[in-house]
């Protein structure tokens, strides 16, 4: 008698269907565009935002309010960063896999952990640290802590499910409401911690619009949290290092430099030095599109085509590494020259910093695919001790030169702490991928010509002054210097690559990705 094998299970219909290796990369493509054009649309806005709200406030209270602000990010990241990194991780597979059961028991048990651990540990830690009014730190703890830890879940399975751009389209509503109870807010109190409690109210609210969209099976999973029991073989070996990795990266990514300037520094150094961060991660937000898409995207694909990860590898980071290199040569230096002009002299400390933190930024962008890479190998020991070494360095630099040489001290310990961190993440990652450093550094040739276009910009064009002539001047020879640099040195995008991009999109995006696509791809084939 011939065994007959069992049929496959039929698909749940209140979840979407796993998908395959092309579904995978074709979902993180449309999440990558729908990121880009989110920012789009609010990076001028944001921009317009922070520009009210430091001159309304002024450098010592603008220095307040990114302290403040800073803390929550910490505060918030345990949340965020930490258990939901392994949420995803896991979930990702179980949803590529179809093994829906078991993820919705995941997605309950999730909640429980925040609501019943995290959150009471992190109101403890704001009630202890955060010097605010009574009506302040209540808001805090409500919308800092609780109302994104009940309903984190949800904003976790926009990734998982791969819906990263519908996730972007909620961020777009998220943001223009945002900027719109921030100016509010600063214009009618005038003070940090009204434009602080304002922004947590909103952002915090905000989470359960991803509910939304979500499958209805695992909403309704989200919305029945139950003892953190039954996690899945090898969850808490994760995200235990990976929370407390989670943590600690958020110090050395962060702008936490700001606490050691807030004890060793003066208020207007606290200022200028938060307004060039901030400048710097405004102007490389579509360069990030490109890489929050690809964390359950390669976990997935890791799960079922394993041979696929190399090649993924190679394919974003010469992605990541074209995009950062034109905004590189064609917007730093600009918006350095005109910092003064915009935000008033009290800010003049901001212009070159911005030019060394714009520079930072980008490279961080460049290598932040790494980390996506690390983690869907679940590899959280690694990512620990990278963040644990960085955060070391990062605080025993910016204490040793802050009081020396003020701000640039803040400045040397954030780039020194991001090229540890990056520096260990590669050397354990490219030896796991067979990939040699001579071949890394062509993947990432487009962003150094970038790097070298921004720093001649800056000294050949800042003799001529601050203002709004010198930045245009910069801005062309930028976008000029980097697109012939992208040809005489073959680098960028390859036809490969630039047709995997456009595949996925038909309409009225393929007009404009095909002037775009041929300017950033400057080699042939697939290589």
């Amino acid at each position: 008698m011939t065994d007959v094998p069992d049929p496959a299970p039929l698909p749940d219909p209140a979840v979407a269907s796993p998908t395959d290796r092309s579904g995978l990369q074709d979902g993180a493509v449309r999440g990558a565009t729908w990121t880009v054009i989110h920012t789009l649309i609010s990076l001028p806005v944001a921009f317009a935002v922070n520009l009210v709200v430091a001159r309304i406030l002024g450098v010592a209270d603008y220095g307040r309010l990114a302290f403040l602000t800073s803390l929550m990010e910490v505060a918030g990241g345990i949340i965020t960063l930490g258990f939901s990194q392994a949420l995803i991780q896991f979930g990702s597979k179980f949803h590529a896999a179809g093994r829906h059961d078991e993820l919705r028991h995941l997605l309950s048990a999730a909640q429980g952990f925040r609501l019943l651990v995290a959150g009471p540990l992190l109101a403890l830690v704001v009630l202890l640290v955060v010097d605010v009014p009574p009506a302040m730190l209540a808001i805090a703890v409500v919308f800092g802590i609780f109302v994104p830890a009940a309903l984190d879940g949800a904003a976790a399975c926009v990734w998982i499910e791969n819906k990263s751009a519908a996730g972007a389209k909620l961020a777009i509503v998220t943001s223009l409401t945002t900027s719109a109870a921030v100016v509010l807010a600063a214009v009618l109190a005038r003070t940090p911690d009204a434009v602080w409690a304002t922004r947590l109210v909103v952002t915090g609210t905000a989470v359960a619009l991803s509910l939304l969209v979500i499958s209805p099976a695992y909403r309704s999973a989200v919305l029945r949290p139950r003892l953190p029991r039954g996690l899945p073989e090898g969850f808490w070996r994760f995200a235990l290092p990976i929370a407390a990795a989670g943590v600690v990266g958020g110090l050395v990514m962060s702008r936490s430099e700001v606490f050691f300037m807030t004890w060793l520094a003066t208020p207007a150094a606290v200022g200028a030095y938060a307004l060039a961060y901030g400048l710097a991660s405004h102007l490389f937000a579509p360069a990030q599109a490109f890489v929050g898409p690809l964390i359950p995207a390669i976990s997935g694909l890791r799960a079922i085509d394993g041979q696929a990860v190399a090649p993924a590898f190679r394919r974003t980071l010469r992605a990541s590494s074209t995009v950062v290199g034109v905004l590189l040569a064609a917007a730093v230096a600009p918006l350095a020259l005109l910092v003064t002009t915009l935000y008033g002299h009290e800010y003049d400390a901001s212009s070159p910093v911005l030019v060394a933190l714009g520079i930072s930024a980008g490279l961080v962008i460049v290598f932040a695919p790494v980390t996506a890479f690390v983690s869907s190998r679940l590899s959280a020991g690694v990512l620990l001790r990278a963040n644990l070494t960085a955060l070391a360095v990062d605080a025993a630099v910016a204490v040793s030169l802050i009081p020396l040489i003020g701000i640039w001290g803040a400045v040397v310990a954030s780039i020194s702490a991001i090229a540890v961190r990056y520096g260990l993440l590669l050397r354990n990652e490219i030896g796991q991928l067979g990939i040699g450093w001579g071949e890394l550094g062509g993947l990432v040739r487009p962003a150094l010509l970038g790097v070298l276009l921004c720093l001649g910009t800056w000294f050949a064009v800042r003799p001529l002054g601050d203002g709004l002539g010198s930045a245009v001047i910069a801005g062309a020879a930028g976008v000029a210097g980097y697109a012939l640099a992208l040809r005489v040195a073959r680098t960028g995008l390859t036809e490969s690559d630039a047709a995997s991009i456009a595949r996925p999109f038909r309409g009225r995006l393929q007009p404009v990705l095909r002037i775009v696509l041929p300017v950033l791809t400057g080699r042939r084939g697939s290589a």
